[in-house]
């Protein structure tokens, strides 16, 4: 069986790096998705940052407080945008669903809110391309890749909480 280890071990820095890296990297695949309104993208982008965030936790100790704390409000920050629309996404869906075993009349109230959601769908999406091209989701896109290539500071014990 062949196995793609390498000969020399990988301290936990840089298991944690590698693993925030790939995760990062999943995350900005579904961006293009996302901008489009795609739903399954906004939803894959929101998985991947709880993914992240898990991550993060895990590996508290491989980072300085506030550098942490930094990733931890740019995802909060994304994860937020992608929520709105999220939301509205599934409330769409189950009222859709209602719709299909309602009363004819349930069925034009129903199609009523849902046309409403969805003009506060494209609202919300249209915020979510203005944060895509704001600062805050530039250095989010940008700034995992680059500190994932250099090695961490030294940390102390308290930095860990």
């Amino acid at each position: 069986m062949e196995t793609t280890e390498s000969d020399s071990p990988i301290t936990t820095d840089q298991f944690a790096r590698h693993l925030f890296r790939e995760l990062h990297l999943t995350i900005l695949q579904h961006e293009t998705g996302a901008l489009t309104g795609n739903v399954e993208s906004v939803h894959d982008m929101r998985v991947g940052i709880r993914r992240l965030r898990v991550a993060m936790n895990n590996f508290a100790i491989c980072f300085h407080k506030p550098e942490r704390r930094r990733w931890r409000a740019k995802l909060e920050n994304l994860a937020a945008a992608l929520g709105k629309i999220r939301d509205l996404d599934v409330m769409i869906e189950a009222l859709k669903r209602q719709a299909e075993i309602r009363t004819a009349s349930d069925r034009v109230a129903i199609t009523s809110f849902v046309s409403r959601l969805r003009v506060r769908r494209r609202r919300a999406l249209q915020n979510l391309k203005s944060y895509f091209s704001g600062e805050e989701y530039l250095e989010f896109k940008q700034g995992f890749s680059a500190d994932a290539n250099q090695s961490p500071a030294p940390k102390s014990e308290s930095d860990a909480q």
